[in-house]
């Protein structure tokens, strides 16, 4: 809101057809421009514009303009009469123009007479429209002429600057060709009544992967004329400006820099004069917002960058950031794993930004598994035991210290049995490591390394990284650094290209791969959905789902009855509940809007029929086994070992509480990746711990988000499991525990955004914690070399 202030009050309009800057025009080059447009264009009805963009009735305009002689204004695009009550909607917009005369005025071209018919013409519209005229032709197209606000090259004029001018989410200011979007995509043509705004969004997201950059704004949202105005605060002497931003420049150039550059130019700023006046106050909010911003850790972030591409962590530190701009006091802030996708070093700015909230005399409620947190937080409340139906009482509550001592409290427990690292014995290399039973942490090996030379991707710096093969890797560095772009936008590109046998196709910058040839595959276990139907589950998934199944089918009342497997699902036609055919829920489909869903009122959300369910087996029907928890159902198949392996396998990642059944839409994005990942372990792990002959390449980023400590080390095994059978495992990750147990640590930064992209650091965690300048390097060392705390 202030940036859009600052250029509509100060910012210079460039012309977007030529590039000059706007100048004052007399009337008389006014008059030559209408005349010349009457040659072209015919007729010209002169408007005067005396309501821009204002909410309200507006009665009394027609009042005003009757006793002003005037006969007609347009208002909204139609010509009225005067004479007649002027009938607005008081909640919306309105334009409205006086109807002052028609181009050529009556009398003879040329003469003299119509010269000064001319001249009144003129004069008469600039008064009422304060120095901007519109011109109409019979054709409905309308064109601005200005005396204040002119093109000396072109003659092309401009109406005064609204902040509205400068939005993307007005009518005023947006890109017409895109509407804002900064991309087409395919819109019905109907009419969509006061929802429009919704339903465009709507249609927006749907067509995710078929939108098109727009043609005409790039990606920059705004109309032409807001995309030519420029800004001059005037630049200290002997400063450069930040990075590629010129000394005055438009809304799209500047917001197109990073937060920390934006801030950078903003500090740099001495308006003087009249532009000192008007920034006097509105310098301080952005400067302040700005600062607020770095504070919690999104320095690296674009300031025009769009919401859907934001991380649900920078999201909610966007809105923290909101918060911390405010003098509020006595407020309750409720906030949920705001730590999510922050580094240590990041997360000590968050948590000290937490700090001046409640020292504002403010409440805060964090929900958190961040340890860091813990020991900041003055007092915890611990639930538990377990997860899901084990869980759900208060097991402690109290100081740190309380918490630690308390006998029942698992977290209390991980906070004073301080693992050592690496969890599974010393630190002497041992090559290759027998299967299931490392017991150091892993050494370089044949066929030695993964090695990605060149990339250039984002904010890449000619990076070249190397990938020990059959070992546990991380890539770390603060939030920004480029960790993403690395594994995802680059490593995975090259893998899949080169292992199809296109090595030569992969996007430009993404670098040049060896060392691939020893890989048989590549997968990114990523925190996409596992399934968007509530027809997918994580026991179908998984895969055991057709075990239990078959199980049904040999009970006695199923075999006596003739059922055979396909009767117990509820895909299949004979067994599934008619009404909603095995969803659970039926499917309402809404105008312009997302479907919505409804509990299925025959089977009552159970999927089956009731002659299906009446089949028992060991007391439960098959929607009760797929209403158990992981954890009951480990109990309830434990003489099963095909069901029982893949249930184990997903108590070992943390999700006992998950019932069998559960919808995929209804997991979590952390959930849905532990499932994946599940999968994959059992389809990558050999019998007998048998190595693969062509080992595979895993790709995870963040897993141990929405983890407590006991789950992470429980994922952190898994991890393990997979590389003792000769997998290679690349993990981006924060999560200090998970880092100080890998065998290579890939550690990029220094900072994030531009001040990222470079490798600081790469080898065992030690050699990361020995590293000057690495800020991963500074915090694990401390869990390397632990130290008493205070």
């Amino acid at each position: 809101h202030f940036l859009r202030l600052l250029y509509a009050r100060l910012g210079t309009q460039h012309c977007p057809d030529c590039g000059c800057a706007v100048t004052v025009q007399t009337r008389d080059q006014l008059a030559a421009g209408l005349r010349t447009e009457a040659r072209s264009r015919g007729r010209l009805q002169i408007l005067a514009p005396v309501v821009r963009n204002r909410k309200g009735y507006h009665s009394e305009v027609a009042t005003w303009a009757r006793r002003q002689g005037i006969r007609q204004l347009r208002a909204d695009g139609n010509l009225v009469d005067t004479a007649a009550p002027l009938r607005l909607d008081r909640f919306r917009e309105h334009d409205i123009e006086v109807v002052v005369g028609v181009w050529p005025p009556a009398g003879r071209g040329g003469t003299a007479a119509a010269a000064q018919a001319g001249r009144e013409l003129v004069d008469t519209a600039l008064h009422l429209g304060r120095g901007v005229v519109y011109a109409l032709d019979e054709g409905g197209e309308i064109t601005t002429h200005s005396t204040e606000r002119a093109c000396p090259r072109c003659g092309r004029s401009f109406a005064p600057s609204d902040p509205k001018h400068f939005s993307y989410n007005s009518s005023q200011g947006w890109c017409p060709k895109c509407r804002g979007f900064g991309e087409l995509f395919h819109l019905p043509d109907v009419e969509r009544g006061a929802d429009a705004d919704a339903i465009e969004e709507s249609w927006w997201r749907w067509q995710e992967g078929k939108r098109e950059p727009c043609p005409e704004c790039h990606g920059a949202r705004l109309r032409p004329e807001s995309r030519m105005v420029r800004l001059d605060l005037g630049i200290l002497p002997g400063t450069a400006p930040s990075g590629d931003l010129p000394s005055t420049p438009t809304l799209v150039e500047l917001g197109r820099q990073s937060v920390d550059g934006a801030r950078g130019w903003f500090d740099r700023a001495r308006p003087v004069g009249r532009a000192g006046e008007i920034c006097r106050d509105i310098l301080p909010e952005i400067r302040e917002r700005l600062r607020f911003l770095d504070a919690v850790g999104l320095g690296y972030l674009q300031m025009d960058r769009g919401v859907p591409t934001l991380s649900g962590g920078e999201s909610q530190r966007i809105r923290l950031a909101a918060q911390l701009g405010s003098t509020l006091s006595g407020v309750l802030y409720v906030l949920d794993e705001p730590t999510i996708g922050l580094h240590s070093r990041d997360n000590d700015q968050l948590l000290d930004a937490l700090g001046k909230l409640r020292d504002r005399g403010n409440s805060l409620l964090v929900v958190e598994h961040d340890e860091d947190t813990m020991r900041r937080a003055d007092h915890v409340i611990d639930l538990g035991p377990g997860a899901g139906i084990a869980g759900g009482r208060v097991v402690a509550t109290g100081t740190l210290e309380e918490l630690i001592a308390h006998p029942d409290s698992v977290t209390g427990r991980c906070l004073r049995e301080k693992a050592p690292h690496p969890a599974r014995g010393e630190r002497r290399p041992v090559s290759p490591p027998p299967a299931r039973a490392r017991t150091t942490r892993r050494a370089p090996s044949p066929p030695g390394f993964l090695t990605l030379a060149g990339a250039r991707r984002n904010n890449l710096r000619d990076l070249t990284v190397k990938v020990p093969l059959g070992r546990f890797t991380v890539v770390t560095g603060v939030s920004g650094s480029g960790k993403s772009t690395l594994v995802k936008e680059c490593l995975l590109p090259a893998l899949q290209a080169a292992l199809g046998g296109q090595a030569g196709t992969a996007p430009e910058g993404v670098g040049r791969l060896s060392g691939h040839e020893a890989l048989q595959a590549v997968h990114e276990v990523d925190q996409s959905p596992i399934g968007r139907t509530p027809r997918s589950t994580p026991a179908t998934y998984v895969g055991f789902f057709d075990d239990i199944r078959r199980l049904f089918a040999d009970a006695p009342e199923a075999r006596l009855r003739g059922y055979g497997p396909g009767r117990f699902s509820f895909n299949s036609a004979e067994g599934r509940c008619p009404e909603c055919e095995g969803a659970g829920y039926r499917k309402l489909e809404m105008n312009f809007l997302p479907p919505a869903h409804a509990r299925c009122e025959t089977c009552r959300g159970r999927r089956f029929n009731p002659e299906t369910l009446e089949v028992q087996w060991n007391g439960r029907s098959v929607a009760d086994v797929l209403d158990l928890s992981v954890a009951e159902a480990i109990g309830y198949f434990a003489a099963h070992p095909r069901i029982l392996r893949p249930l184990t396998a997903l108590h070992d990642t943390g999700l006992d509480y998950l019932r069998l059944g559960q919808t995929s839409p209804t997991l979590s994005g952390g959930e849905a990746q532990r499932v994946r990942l599940v999968a994959h372990l059992l389809a990558g792990l050999r019998p007998a711990g048998r190595r693969p002959a062509r080992p595979e390449c895993f790709l995870l980023e963040e897993p141990t988000i929405g983890l407590h400590m006991e789950d992470v080390r429980r994922l952190v095994a898994v991890l393990q499991t997979l590389v003792d059978a000769g997998h290679t495992v690349v993990v981006i990750e924060h999560n200090l525990d998970l880092i100080a147990e890998a065998d290579w640590v890939i550690d990029l930064g220094p900072e994030g955004g531009a001040g990222g992209g470079s490798l600081v650091a790469q080898g065992t965690p030690e050699t990361v914690a020995a590293t000057p300048g690495s800020h991963t390097g500074r915090y694990l060392g401390r869990m390397l070399r632990p130290q008493p705390r205070a």
